[in-house]
């Protein structure tokens, strides 16, 4: 079997390295998977830099093909972009190849849904990765192009779930929000696979060499957070927590592995101060950074995106034995505590008790029963697994 991988604008970077192309990378060696295609849409950033573009993903697939796109402002756009898709399509294969193809999100669901329309061997799985209407609403509000944009993936979002033979789901309550809210058919094969992380081997010899370089011992107590400081990610908040445990634990030390902007950190004392290291960490260094951590947070305001969310940093945090303090209602931990109860998993906002409960983080342990849950190659089989039953079954999509 064939498999074809659709990205539409490779926006973020780093997520389109760590996921995109580590995906492929590990389903590449999978026993039952033969070739392996990569089309990509870039972003405008790269809308001269096809060679660059395709080259680094070169590598892990096949084959790549390339496209220059700009932010969906109309259908026509899309229907253009799908009908440049149809034709490399048929030249590359025939009506009688199976082909799993894999979208990641509803703009690339659309395209290949009619890129495929007339193949009838070939089964789509529509990747759920968040709820773009609503995430796009929170980031940017009433701005008269993110509304245009907006409507262009509800649109999509609405042909793309009965466009498809099955679908993925990064939390159970998106699936259920997805059902109740934009009609997703309830009885279309399903998977419910968060973020998901390959397990690295860390270099010791590296480790300790990091180590030094921050000042930091085996033994300290440290406490990180890893993501951005926009203001729904509750930054505000985020300070206010360090305080809290720097005053309980002066022997407490924090990473605080981030691009933005944390100004009320000038407010927390001196003695908590100085015990901070704020930086940027590339994204092969994290790993490292992560094992020398005790406790993760996680500080999310209470809303649909977050109900229904799989952040990268929950799997990142997990996937190296780190505890999580958290806030807000997030749709992995839901799933987690269900699925694995013992995991050492702390709400700020239901425990009362949370400060001295983090004490026990301190003795530092990886629960290998829940790895293989964000375990990218692991969770790949479930995903074979589905589009294996899908090809021996009748079509689904568009009925």
């Amino acid at each position: 079997m064939k498999f074809c991988y659709f990205v539409y604008r490779e926006e973020n970077v780093m997520v389109y390295t760590s996921q995109v192309l580590e995906y492929l990378k590990l389903l590449k060696e999978k026993p039952n998977v033969g070739e392996i295609g990569l089309v990509v849409f870039r972003h405008e950033k790269n809308m001269f830099k096809k060679k660059d573009v395709e080259a680094r993903a070169i590598k892990y697939v096949d084959w790549v093909e390339s496209f220059a796109s700009m932010p969906v402002l109309s259908t026509l756009q899309l229907r253009l972009n799908a009908i440049r898709i149809q034709k490399f399509i048929n030249s590359k294969y025939n009506k009688a190849d199976k082909v799993a193809v894999i979208c990641r999100g509803e703009l690339a669901t659309y395209i290949a849904s009619v890129a495929f329309k007339d193949y009838p061997n070939v089964r789509i799985l529509y990747d759920n990765r968040g709820l773009p209407v609503l995430e796009s609403e929170m980031s940017y509000g009433d701005s008269l192009i993110y509304k245009i944009n907006r409507n262009k993936k509800y649109w999509s979002l609405c042909y793309a779930k009965d466009n498809c033979d099955m679908y993925n789901f990064v939390t159970n309550t998106m699936r259920e929000f997805d059902i109740n809210t934009y009609n997703y058919k309830s009885n279309l094969p399903y998977t419910i696979i968060p973020t998901l992380c390959k397990p690295l081997e860390i270099d010791v010899e590296h480790l300790n060499k990091l180590r030094l370089q921050e000042n930091l011992k085996e033994d300290d107590f440290v406490i990180s957070y890893v993501g951005g400081t926009q203001a729904w990610q509750s930054a505000d908040e985020l300070v206010k927590v360090i305080g809290l445990i720097g005053d309980r634990y002066p022997e407490a030390k924090f990473l605080l592995l981030t691009n933005g902007k944390l100004e009320k950190l000038s407010t927390l004392n001196e003695n908590i101060r100085k015990r901070i290291i704020k930086k940027t960490v590339a994204h092969d260094e994290m790993p490292y950074y992560l094992a020398m951590t005790n406790i993760g947070i996680v500080l999310r305001d209470d809303n649909i995106v977050n109900r229904v969310a799989a952040p990268t940093k929950i799997a990142e945090y997990i996937m190296s034995g780190v505890s999580i303090l958290y806030k807000g209602n997030i749709g992995i931990i839901d799933d987690l505590k269900r699925a694995y109860p013992n995991l050492h998993l702390i709400n700020i906002l239901t425990e009362k008790n949370w400060l001295n409960l983090i004490a026990s983080a301190k003795n530092k342990k990886i629960d290998k029963s829940v790895l293989e849950y964000f375990d990218m190659s692991y969770r790949q089989n479930d995903t074979i697994r589905m589009i294996d039953k899908s090809m021996s079954q009748p079509i689904a999509r568009g009925k």
